[in-house]
């Protein structure tokens, strides 16, 4: 707020008016009427706070006791803090005199902060005492995704009081506005091949795109981990190889990733002894496969060519 917009000055009593008068304390009134009364020359001491309205006109919003007591008391006239409403955007006046409910921004806040205002709310805030801020932490003070929420309703997923009823009072005080512009756009990388850094990496950046709540509840180290570890992921080709290797993702989950990896398998390997490749066979080609091994598959069933195949 520039200097300007800010002066003390001493203001004609009937120039102020007041409106939502809060309760003022009717003793404080009396009392310091009675000082101001003392002498003729007697104002208050410490200023009030007013506003400068259009024209000469001032509205009040600090000190009511002070002015209601310099009314009773007859006297014309007030000290005031005079503050110029049209003074740009910066209007931090309004929160330092608790007119305005300041907000803060989740996505910017670090650990330390976040960890002290989730206790704020727990310890202060009558419909969040049953908040459980240890897990709140646990959950989202580290997480590195947090500077990118677009939303506070992924504080849903935690179940740890914060719900779609209480949302609202939470809004008066917290909301998500992400730093986008470090955010790199969604590069599919090759799932047969990736490391496991990469795959976490990329696992992380999709549970920030909307609507990946679902995907927000994996444990994206364990799946990585997971998939790395499946030796038969060189020869995946499908999204349903993926899903049945049991790594995390399941098939209401693919949707959400399948914009993040692509497909590109190893050659069949010659002799084929593969498992995984050769379970997809139909028992006439595997039976085609054994001749061509000179191998003898009469009456053997699928599961016992496959056996026979991959151990010769």
């Amino acid at each position: 707020m520039n200097q300007s917009s800010i002066d003390l000055i001493r203001i004609p009593i009937k120039d102020i008016y007041t409106d939502n008068d809060p309760d003022v304390d009717v003793i404080k009134v009396l009392g310091l009427a009675q000082k101001y009364l003392k002498s003729k020359e007697s104002l208050n001491s410490i200023p009030i706070t007013v506003i400068q309205e259009r024209g000469s006109n001032y509205r009040l919003i600090q000190g009511h006791e002070m002015f209601h007591a310099l009314v009773q008391a007859g006297k014309d006239w007030v000290i005031a803090l005079r503050i110029k409403e049209d003074t740009g955007s910066d209007e931090r006046w309004k929160y330092e005199l608790d007119l305005s409910t300041i907000q803060l921004n989740i996505c910017t806040l670090d650990a330390n902060e976040f960890e002290r205002t989730m206790d704020y709310f727990q310890t202060t805030i009558k419909s969040f005492s049953k908040l459980k801020v240890n897990k709140l932490v646990s959950d989202f003070a580290n997480d590195p995704t947090r500077k990118y929420w677009s939303t506070l309703e992924i504080l849903f997923e935690s179940k740890s009081g914060i719900t779609k009823s209480n949302l609202p009072l939470l809004e008066k005080y917290l909301y998500a506005s992400p730093d986008l512009s470090e955010l790199k756009p969604i590069t599919p990388i090759n799932i047969n091949r990736s490391s496991e850094d990469d795959i976490l990496d990329q696992l992380q950046r999709l549970k920030i795109e909307p609507n990946t709540a679902k995907l927000r509840k994996i444990d994206s180290v364990a799946t990585a981990r997971k998939i790395v570890a499946d030796d038969d992921r060189i020869y995946w080709s499908l999204s349903k190889h993926l899903i049945k290797a049991k790594t995390g993702i399941t098939t209401a989950l693919w949707p959400l990733i399948k914009e993040g990896f692509f497909f590109e398998p190893a050659p069949t390997p010659v002799p084929n002894r593969s498992k995984f490749l050769l379970s997809q066979l139909t028992a006439s080609k595997l039976k085609i496969e054994a001749k061509s091994r000179n191998l003898d598959p009469t009456g053997l069933l699928k599961t016992d060519l496959v056996k026979l195949l991959s151990s010769k």
